[in-house]
């Protein structure tokens, strides 16, 4: 089960077991040597629990205002999560190791890190100390490159309804040498209890399962993206059945207004925006002031595999 920002904040009850799994899961991943210790898990797992209740977000309701948080992405969240947790993770087995170190060696080495720790700095740029006054940002810190990874783990893992197109690519990420990442999702897909088809599983009509998967993580990652452009080419894409039947014979085009696409967030000003953008691309030809946008297949296909990242 997934979460959002706004589940946290609206229905604690319902997300916060699934948050907790996720936590969870990222904790033991990150304390390495301690992964097993149960202790040291619910520390890191309570520790951004603890703050997320104190930013008011979890079970914040209408009761606190709204964070930079409540305005990311759900791949932006999760990477703001997981950033969390790693960072926290790093801070424990730095204790952990600062315990074994004999005193000597301990005042040793503060002396030469003096106030230079990147670890250190780490940890006190993410949570600041207390009082913490810019949850902001430290939200925005958070949301690294590790975004698209994270992004592409969890639509990948949105295809566990799909068996086949999951174990399909699967196989190509690991024919590509993504090994690594194929194996995090099957272990974050086996955490929630849902096993993938085993790798010597034969699958007849593999290419056509292939094609199929990579048509909903396309569409998977375009509808998590804030990018304007993308946005609008996701949109553009949903009058793809109606090319057939509404275009002419003579042009092969639709024409789409562009008032049809303000809507669910966007104002006429933003989905302009996004129109210059493929325009200036190659992916569409709109003019200025032009109150439709022509498509075609041609023109569709490309606008289905249009992606930015933010």
């Amino acid at each position: 089960m997934s979460f959002t920002a706004r589940d946290l904040r609206y229905e604690p009850e319902k997300s916060f077991p699934a948050l907790e799994a996720f936590l969870r899961q990222r904790a033991q991943r990150y304390l390495g040597p301690l992964q097993y210790d149960a202790e040291e898990v619910d520390l890191v797992v309570n520790h951004v629990v603890e703050r997320l209740v104190a930013l008011g977000l979890l079970g914040g309701g209408d009761r606190q205002p709204e964070t930079v948080l409540d305005r990311l992405s759900e791949a932006q969240f999760y990477a703001f999560l997981n950033n969390c947790v790693h960072h926290k993770a790093i801070d424990r087995l730095r204790r952990q190791h600062r315990q074994m170190l004999p005193f000597s060696v301990l005042q040793e080495s503060e002396d030469s890190q003096g106030e230079a720790d990147p670890l250190g700095e780490i940890t006190t740029s993410l949570w600041g100390v207390p009082p913490f006054a810019h949850p902001e940002e430290a939200a925005l810190a958070a949301v690294t490159q590790q975004e698209l990874r994270i992004l592409l783990k969890h639509c990948i893992k949105a295809l566990a309804s799909a068996p086949r197109q999951l174990r399909a690519v699967l196989q190509e990420l690991e024919t590509l040498g993504a090994v690594d990442l194929a194996r995090q999702v099957v272990e974050e897909l086996q955490a929630i209890s849902i096993t993938p088809l085993p790798a010597e599983t034969p699958l007849a009509h593999l290419s056509q399962h292939r094609d199929h998967a990579y048509k909903k993580l396309r569409t998977c990652l375009q509808s998590q993206s804030s990018n304007l452009a993308v946005v609008v080419a996701l949109r553009l894409t949903e009058y793809e059945a109606l090319l057939s039947s509404r275009s002419t014979e003579a042009t092969g085009e639709l024409a789409v207004p562009i008032q049809d696409l303000v809507r669910q967030g966007l104002t006429l000003a933003e989905v302009q925006r996004g129109l210059r953008q493929l325009t200036f691309e190659g992916l569409l030809n709109w003019h200025e002031g032009d109150e439709v946008v022509h498509l075609d297949a041609a023109r569709l296909r490309r606008l289905a595999r249009y992606y930015r990242v933010e």
